[in-house]
């Protein structure tokens, strides 16, 4: 029997190749959208925890309109613009925004540290006739609302009616500067005035200076704590209504006008229920009647401006009361 030879299997095995390797490049993309998503969680845990007050600030602080040293982080002293360094001297910032009619045809950063000191004061307005106001007192209701009015014209000529209010109350017109989320007047625990703001006491100057009626300003911050001691919202807000002060004269309103300048800090909320509201940082201008006035002047112990015959009657009946004779001892006269 014949022996059949085995079959010979012959087996091609495939050469692989090598794989080309891809780097690192995607463990950076990993590591970009990890970062992305812990951010993303961050920003929902802070909106979750964080009050309307808090989400207010990070709206200001990312708007640039808080210092990075201010409330946000209040153990950085160092180049604080608002309060003393550990030299005790205080740091002025300069205003780096340019305004665009502030005084005559001027144009440039803020100017009101640089307003000339004298008794005359620059006019800001044009021309002989600045409008359509009768240089006089206002006392009627009537005229109050007119004066209102004509207030109002000039707001809205220099696009401030956002953050302006008005009010005709028995006392005068009410004048009420305030801040609002995306416009403030000052910079945030500072007097650095804010050039637009100043274009308003600007254009507010020569119509208030053709008011016979005395005026008072009042300086207003919110409740939001000052990071000091020696330098508080009592200083602040004292500080913001004496500027002012300082350029609504510059604009044209006559220095015997102002009767009293105070500061408020935060005793007297404009948003009673909150309190750390940005229209709770404001200045207030109240064009006051003669019965204000003269309330205001009594309250202080100063001499009653006579309005009418009325007037000089009644001061005089109250002079002749209060230099009526007063027996020291009246239970002694009264038992004799």
């Amino acid at each position: 029997m014949a022996i059949r030879p085995e079959p010979v299997v012959i087996r091609r095995n495939k050469r692989s190749k090598a794989k080309a390797s891809h780097g690192g490049a995607w463990k950076v993309a990993f590591a970009d959208f990890t970062l992305a998503m812990m951010a993303l969680f961050m920003v929902l845990w802070i909106m979750q925890i964080a009050d309307q007050q808090e989400r207010t600030m990070i709206v200001q602080y990312l708007n640039g309109d808080l210092y990075d040293n201010g409330s946000i982080n209040p153990f950085n002293l160092s180049g604080a613009p608002s309060m003393l360094d550990f030299q005790s001297s205080m740091g002025i910032q300069q205003a780096v925004l340019p305004a665009t009619a502030t005084g005559v045809d001027k144009s440039g950063p803020a100017m009101h540290n640089r307003i000339p000191q004298g008794t005359k004061n620059a006019k800001a307005g044009k021309g002989p006739e600045l409008n359509s106001l009768v240089p006089g007192k206002f006392e009627t209701q009537a005229q109050l609302e007119f004066l209102a009015r004509e207030i109002d014209k000039v707001i809205a000529d220099v696009s401030m009616s956002a953050n302006v209010e008005l009010q005709v109350v028995p006392q005068g017109v009410r004048i009420l500067m305030h801040d609002n989320v995306n416009q403030f007047m000052f910079t945030r625990g500072s007097a650095e005035m804010k050039p637009y703001f100043e274009d308003l006491l600007m254009a507010l100057g020569p119509l208030l200076s053709q008011v016979e009626n005395k005026i008072t300003i009042s300086g207003h911050t919110d409740s939001s704590p000052y990071a000091g001691k020696t330098f508080t919202n009592w200083e602040l807000s004292s500080k913001r209504a004496l500027l002012a002060r300082r350029v609504l004269e510059y604009g044209g309103l006559r220095r015997d006008q102002v009767i009293q300048v105070t500061g408020m800090a935060d005793q007297a909320p404009y948003i009673i229920e909150d309190t750390a509201a940005a229209a709770n940082r404001r200045i207030e201008v109240l064009v006051m009647t003669s019965d204000a006035e003269n309330q205001l002047r009594e309250m202080m112990g100063l001499p009653i401006e006579p309005t009418s015959p009325d007037d000089n009657l009644q001061q005089a009946k109250r002079i002749a009361e209060a230099n009526q004779p007063r027996t020291r001892y009246p239970q002694l006269w009264t038992s004799q």
